[in-house]
């Protein structure tokens, strides 16, 4: 008796042509793996350092981009910026973690605005200028 071993899939994977002159369709497949009665919308990040595309589903069509300048980076920043995110009740869909450009830190998050029922940006934003090192924190909306 033979057994036969069928390994599942982790990936799904495509190649495509990038040019200008033709969008990026993607594959019925694809579209399947991310169907959900949650999601409707997604949001496409793209990370120019290292050239990789991320797109995240949404339940809204509306996601807040939280950009946190630091000045001088407290020891602390990390576990206070996680306590602001818990305490508030809000989970990100994508952050970059702290990254170091030539002259600053930077934090940015993206926020599906589903998860601001009980909070306002403006609060986000007051809630994140009051870590110590911050020097500014930036919100924008991008909606479809």
């Amino acid at each position: 008796m033979e057994i036969k071993i069928v390994m599942a899939s982790v990936t799904l994977a495509q190649m495509s042509t990038l040019g200008t002159d033709e969008p990026i369709t993607l594959p019925k497949a694809f579209l399947e793996a991310l169907a959900s009665d949650e999601t409707s919308h997604c949001i496409l990040i793209l990370a120019p350092s290292n050239k990789i595309i991320r797109l995240i589903p949404t339940a809204s069509n509306e996601v807040i981009k939280v950009k946190i300048n630091i000045g001088k980076l407290s020891p602390d920043f990390l576990r206070q910026m996680g306590s602001i995110f818990i305490r508030l009740g809000i989970k990100t869909l994508y952050s970059t973690g702290l990254c170091f450009t030539q002259d600053s830190c930077v934090y940015e998050g993206y926020i599906d605005s589903i998860e601001l029922e009980n909070v306002t940006k403006d609060e986000i934003k007051e809630e994140f200028i009051g870590i110590e090192g911050v020097s500014s924190v930036d919100i924008d909306v991008l909606t479809i």
